[in-house]
């Protein structure tokens, strides 16, 4: 038992550094792996070697002087990774000495330790699969251990960390917290692995559920109950403030965001496939969130002011566009090209636009929960044709404050960004205007070798703002990277600028005759005010549309299901307050209120509730959701509680009955078995609350055996205990030959053990 516990323990600690090792992304943590096999062989097996308490000790002092070193001279990542370092290194003063169980316990919490740190500095999908592997083998050695300390026949021989007396005072049936040791089966075998695999399973999906449905309570650093000082933010990141890289959380996501159906506004009839793609072409933006003030790697809209309401009118509209958002826990909605107007489709919705960046908002009277609809009216020129010449018709105080008050943030850089705006003034430094310097900044990016597109948000230097890192640092991320930086170098020339927040590209289904995007299709672009115009640029590279297509083409492959897995983990990594309430609760109470008004139509028997209930259970795509697994959980416990009732329905009619009753009597005692516990017990065996009656009896009869054999007795314990449970579980009557034997033979016993018990005397 102590050589499994101890391959198992080296197993565990080479994971724990490994994955830390990987986490921090230094190979210090990953000598555990060496040192573990090290100790196993000279320290453990071949015990060739062995640091002794007091040289431990000193190495232990001499590991928090190194740690203390690295804390107090870095900055507040080195200081986390010290503390890291720290638990590497007493994990190894542990591992170097003769190991007792209190070197075991504390292994196992400088293991969990270990991964807790490794936890902070990675949240990659790669650590969700460490950390699975690591249950299962730590719930094993765990195991494994407790075994080993039931196999120890005293505290201090488990302390002295040996098990070479184990056996000399063995016992079985002798209990040790609860475990139980029999003859007839192996303490490792096929059942103990499966008991602990399910263990292991069960306790994840119980840690699960705890983790999704226990409230968060978060304390930010100026509000309490509140998710402004949280890095987790809603999936698709089109809030009034975004973290720059959040939309990186959901660019490998398949799950449709929103659909379109294009309609002829004078006719209203259908556009055809062709149609779609003329209009639309091969990577249409729709244009969703407007970021305007940048500060400490963050995005900030501006404020406007009061939303405005779309009236339904569209003057010189000649497309018509109908939408279907999803939920994606915010109001922001989208269009595309030369908005003219919009309004709601959905009941009771209303469509809101801010007036100087023409961001359409849903209004809160349809919660953020429920798929909304709306229509956007459009013409057939290019972007901002409709709102420049609307602009021309505003009064002068509203002209006067688009270009002074609304566009003063659009030019800002902040201070420690001096770098990025030489880089920016060296790359236009030919260029004669400002549209010029644009076109210069923008093939800046596309047409470098320098940038490539990366969904790795790894940082080189997290002392300078994230775009002063990309851009003269890595030179590889995602679209918010690349749209963010162009954004600030045209403020660095005088251009004002501001993020735009959407989606490009999409497929047409054919099937439902719409034009579907996908949240992988969530993308950053940049808008230039030019000539009084905004003009669109994306600056990012034409390899992004690529990997965008090939996860579209291959939306039922194993790489979408992997990335489907990636976005799940970063969407649980980042589970805010707000987010649980989205994605949790709200659904719940709507589900909870939506079948309590079912059953109260059922009962006042009206047919709308029978619908409802005919509807879920005849789509099939409802049952893989939220609501299917709430009604599979609800159905669950209404057949348990059926089942229940109904044990105790049998049970109580049987008891009224005499026959059964009698029979009952007679299982629940067992005279001979009453009479053979009363004789052990005089010699000072007692039956424990863990032992069955055959380990109980086999267990009794090792110290009897030169009774039995004197009595010619040595195969009558197990056909007693064959017969007790016979009688005890199988409903046997026995004939009273059987009876006057079983008698007999006791009778010899008690003779024997009373003349045994005089001649000790």
């Amino acid at each position: 038992m102590r050589i499994a516990l101890l391959y198992s323990m080296t197993v565990l600690l080479s994971l724990s550094g490994i994955v830390f090792a990987v986490a921090e992304g230094s190979p210090l943590a990953g000598f555990s792996l060496i040192v573990a096999l090290a100790t196993l062989f000279f320290v453990d097996l071949e015990e060739k070697f062995a640091v002794p308490p007091v040289a431990a000790n000193l190495l232990g002092l001499l590991a928090f002087a190194v740690a203390g070193i690295e804390f107090f001279g870095g900055e507040i990542e080195s200081r986390l990774l010290a503390g890291g370092h720290l638990i590497v290194y007493l994990t190894w003063v542990f591992m170097i000495q003769r190991k007792g169980t209190r070197h075991f316990w504390w292994l196992c919490a400088l293991s969990v330790l270990q991964l807790a740190t490794a936890s902070v500095l990675t949240t990659h999908l790669w650590f969700g699969a460490a950390l699975l592997l690591y249950s299962l083998v730590a719930t094993w050695t765990l195991s494994i251990f407790l075994l080993y300390r039931s196999t120890l026949p005293s505290d201090s021989t488990a302390e002295m960390g040996t098990d070479s007396d184990v056996g000399s005072t063995f016992v079985v049936g002798d209990t040790w917290k609860g475990i139980s040791r029999d003859v007839d089966a192996r303490l490792l075998n096929w059942r103990f692995v499966t008991i602990n695999g399910t263990v292991t399973f069960v306790g994840l999906l119980l840690s699960l559920l705890f983790f999704i449905f226990i409230p968060r309570v978060w304390i930010g650093q100026f509000s309490f109950l509140s998710d402004d000082e949280v890095a987790g933010r809603p999936l698709t990141g089109f809030t009034d403030e975004v973290r720059l890289g959040d939309m990186g959380e959901i660019l490998e996501n398949d799950d449709v965001v929103l659909e379109l159906e294009l309609l002829h506004t004078a006719t209203k009839k259908p556009f055809s496939i062709g149609e779609y793609g003329s209009f639309l072409g091969p990577d249409p933006l729709f244009r969703g969130t407007i970021m305007e003030m940048y500060e400490n790697g963050r995005w900030k809209q501006l404020r406007q002011g009061r939303p405005e309401r779309f009236s339904r009118s569209g003057r010189n509209a000649e497309v018509t566009q109908r939408y279907q958002v999803y939920s994606i826990g915010s109001p922001a909605l989208f269009s595309f090209g030369d908005m003219t107007n919009a309004y709601a489709i959905s009941r009771g919705g209303h469509v809101y636009r801010e007036r100087y960046s023409d961001e359409l908002k849903r209004g809160d009277s349809v919660p953020l929960t429920d798929q909304f609809k709306y229509a956007v009216n459009s013409t057939l020129k290019p972007f901002d044709t409709h709102s420049a010449s609307e602009r021309n018709s505003w009064p002068r105080f509203f002209i006067t404050e688009f270009l002074s008050a609304y566009q003063f943030p659009l030019r800002q850089v902040p201070d420690d960004m001096q770098p990025v705006r030489a880089l920016a003034k060296s790359v236009v430094e030919s260029a004669t205007s400002d549209t010029q310097k644009a076109e210069m900044l923008e093939r800046y990016f596309t047409d470098s070798d320098e940038f490539t597109y990366s969904l790795d948000l790894s940082i080189d230097d997290a002392s300078i703002d994230p775009i002063q890192d990309f851009l003269l640092n890595r030179k590889t991320g995602h679209c918010e990277y690349y749209a963010s930086s162009m954004a600030i170098m045209l403020r660095s020339v005088g251009i004002p600028s501001r993020l735009v927040s959407g989606f490009k590209g999409g497929t047409y289904d054919k099937n439902k005759q719409l034009y579907s995007v996908k949240q992988f299709h969530a993308h950053s672009w940049v808008e230039a005010y030019l000539n009084g115009k905004w003009r669109t640029f994306d600056p990012t590279p034409s390899t992004r549309n690529v990997i965008v297509r090939e996860k579209a083409d291959s939306a039922s492959s194993f790489r979408m299901t992997f990335l489907k897995m990636k976005s799940y983990w970063s969407t649980g990594v980042q589970f805010s307050k707000s987010e649980q309430q989205t994605m949790v609760y709200q659904p719940l109470q709507k589900m909870a209120i939506e079948s309590w008004n079912n059953a109260k139509d059922i009962v006042q028997g009206r047919t709308s509730g029978l619908k409802d209930v005919f509807v879920f259970l005849t789509s099939p795509d409802r049952w893989l959701s939220l609501q299917g697994a709430v009604a599979v959980f609800v159905f669950s416990l209404i057949i348990a509680g059926f089942v229940w009732v109904g044990r105790r329905v049998v049970w109580f009619l049987n008891k009224l009955s005499p026959k059964d009753a009698k029979a009952m009597q007679r299982v629940q005692y067992v005279e001979f078995y009453a009479r053979l516990l009363k004789l052990l017990k005089r010699r000072k065996i007692s039956q424990t609350p863990t032992q069955t009656a055959r380990e109980f009896v086999q267990s009794a009869f090792i110290e009897l055996k030169p009774e039995l054999s004197r009595l010619g007795l040595e195969a009558w314990p197990d056909d007693l205990v064959t017969k007790f449970y016979g009688v005890r579980f199988g409903g046997l009557e026995l004939q009273k030959p059987e009876i006057h034997e079983i008698d007999r033979r006791l009778s010899e016993l008690e003779t024997c053990l009373m003349k045994q018990e005089e001649s000790n005397k």
